[in-house]
């Protein structure tokens, strides 16, 4: 299989929630989804990025990469990646390696000093996934408002 890594664009909206159901219970509001997406195009520091099988037109996979300003040490940017997610029928073919070497590409390009993600506990596939891209397992904290 072949896939390209492009940003998002409003019209895939449907197909990235079908994506997102791999890491949430619950589809999104696809109308609220598209402004969203139109507005990171917009934004130079974020980075909606999709997986698109090119033989079939499927979406099967995305993420998000922020870059967000950083005041410590030389005061360089730092990547956070979220919502990382690849549907199942495509894990273990290397779409999530071709996602986080685009993600990376990028980030390098807006001199992020490193990257940092977040993911669920219960999570421990893609956390073996992880680890082999290099990450290395950091404590954090989560709270929500």
């Amino acid at each position: 299989m072949e896939y390209i890594m492009r940003e998002a664009v409003p019209d895939d909206a449907a197909q990235i929630d079908q994506v997102m159901l791999v890491i949430s219970d619950k589809g999104a509001d696809l109308e609220r989804m598209a402004r969203q997406i139109k507005n990171l195009q917009e934004d130079p520091q974020k980075y909606l990025l999709v997986a698109e099988d090119t033989s079939t037109g499927v979406i099967c996979g995305s993420l998000l990469g922020v870059v967000f300003e950083d005041i410590c040490q030389d005061g360089r940017p730092i990547l956070l990646v979220e919502n990382v997610a690849v549907l199942e029928n495509y894990q273990g073919k290397g779409v999530g390696k071709r996602m986080f070497q685009e993600v990376e590409r990028w980030g390098k390009e807006m001199d992020c000093h490193y990257e940092i993600l977040v993911s669920g506990m219960e999570r421990t596939g893609a956390h073996g996934f992880y680890k082999a891209l290099g990450f290395v397992e950091a404590k954090g904290f989560k709270k929500y408002l």
